[in-house]
């Protein structure tokens, strides 16, 4: 248990992929989505960050295109036989073994994020590589093969451009290669002239044109989700925060940052509730500053804060870390909650925290050596044991009383109870033998 309220860890709303989110990745964001979606134009930051986001799902699709097409590719040797059964050899070089093993290399290059530049360049060298062993192919298989499989590779090239997340120069420098190797190919085709090779070449130059500009759309389309995404971020963040700092106002004390009386009761009530603790085990500490109003009174407001806020430094510091809980429980005096402890822990942890504040030496001009504690700030403390029968309410009350016998027997001093529900009725009930009653079921230690 750590003194106080416990803290909230803001966590992200994304993978590892998640974009750290920048003041001037806020306002771009805000200023591209005030603009029409066409006119979306990324900073290179908003660019590092939406490839970073984009790279998962990009990579996956890439890689996932690698294995397909290599795979087709395979399984187009068979065909072949039925197609052109005298270039099977050839066939098998280039369909069987060259072009998986282009879209393996391929493969690699996209296993981990690369530049903007690398992966389309791999895009172009693998396609336009492909385009040439299919070319070669299809003059080998001639005839109407040779159409055939020239068709069969634009084709897959425009569903590439498609398919690839690539920049819209890429995806125009890929379709004039294409192009301009499906036509140098087309111009050696004994069964076509020159005006229908240049027909055909137009006519595919303006399918894969198509896919770029439909490739550019998307892209377009992908960046302005990303910058919904990105609003959404910062607003649930900046949300998160505001949450976290109401939990702050709610369960903290402002002066001290203990945990406030609220924090308190709950973590009572949660102690209560866990059956693995023995009720024994739990005491309460009951600590009040002796003298304070003095201290305020003379020296004033400012001096009596500073030294609430050290004095609750010292109770921090002087308890068990991870097993007590210290609170501020209202104006100068603190609530020290020990779990797991037996009395002589209880009365050494209450009296190192009496020794400690006044080994503070924080003067209190509000007091003299009249008063037995040499003019400085002293505390005074009451502890008090659970047990099954009581209710925390009851256990405060007696460490209340307790501390209450401590000041009524000169400040600056322990009160261990012992007290019991009887014992609390019967010190009620004869009030000329309070303090005596307390003496007797008490122990007190002073400076």
């Amino acid at each position: 248990m750590k003194s106080g309220a416990s803290s909230l860890s803001p966590t992200p709303l994304d993978d590892t992929a998640s974009v750290s989110m920048t003041p001037a990745l806020e306002a771009e964001t805000e200023r591209l989505l005030s603009q029409r979606t066409r006119d979306i134009r990324f900073s290179p930051e908003m660019v590092r960050a939406y490839r970073k986001k984009d790279w998962p799902q990009r990579s996956k699709i890439a890689r996932a295109w690698m294995v397909w097409v290599g795979l087709i590719s395979m399984a187009f040797v068979p065909i072949s036989f039925l197609l052109a059964p005298e270039s099977l050899w050839l066939t098998l070089a280039i369909a069987g073994l060259l072009v998986p093993a282009l879209h393996g290399c391929a493969y690699l290059v996209w296993r981990k994020p690369r530049s903007a530049a690398v992966e389309a360049l791999s895009l172009m060298l693998l396609m336009n590589s492909v385009m040439i062993a299919y070319g070669i192919l299809a003059v080998a298989a001639g005839g109407s093969n040779y159409e055939r499989f020239l068709i069969c590779i634009m084709y897959v090239n425009t569903i590439a451009i498609v398919v690839f997340n690539v920049g819209h120069a890429w995806s125009l420098c890929l379709m004039v290669c294409s192009t301009g190797m499906f036509f140098g190919f087309e111009i050696f085709n004994p069964a076509i002239d020159l005006k229908e090779a240049i027909g055909t070449s137009v006519f595919f130059a303006m399918g894969i044109y198509a896919a770029a500009v439909a490739r550019k759309t998307q892209s377009i389309l992908g960046q302005k989700a990303f910058l919904l995404s990105l609003r959404n971020q910062y607003r649930s963040e900046a949300l998160e925060r505001a949450n976290h700092q109401l939990e702050i106002l709610a369960t903290r004390d402002p002066l001290t940052g203990l945990g406030n009386r609220r924090s308190a009761t709950d973590l009572i009530e949660n102690l209560w509730r866990d059956l693995t603790i023995p009720k024994a085990s739990i005491a309460f500490i009951m600590a009040d500053i002796d003298w304070f109003k003095r201290l305020n009174d003379t020296a004033g407001h400012a001096a009596g804060d500073e030294c609430i806020r050290r004095v609750a430094r010292t109770i921090e510091q002087s308890v068990r870390v991870g097993e007590d809980t210290v609170f501020r429980y209202g104006g100068e005096e603190f609530l020290i909650v020990l779990v797991h402890a037996s009395p002589d822990l209880a009365w050494t942890i209450a009296e190192r925290i009496r020794h400690e504040v006044e080994a503070l030496a924080i003067v209190n001009p509000g007091t003299d050596r009249a008063d037995d504690n040499a003019g400085v700030v002293t505390i005074s403390l009451g502890v008090a044991f659970a047990h099954e029968a009581a209710t925390p309410d009851t256990v405060a009350k007696w460490a209340d009383d307790a501390l209450y016998d401590a000041k009524r027997c000169g400040r600056n001093t322990v009160f261990l109870s012992n007290a019991h529900a009887e014992e609390d009725g019967a010190r009620h009930a004869e009030p000329g033998a309070e303090s005596e009653n307390s003496a007797a079921n008490s122990l007190r230690t002073t400076a």
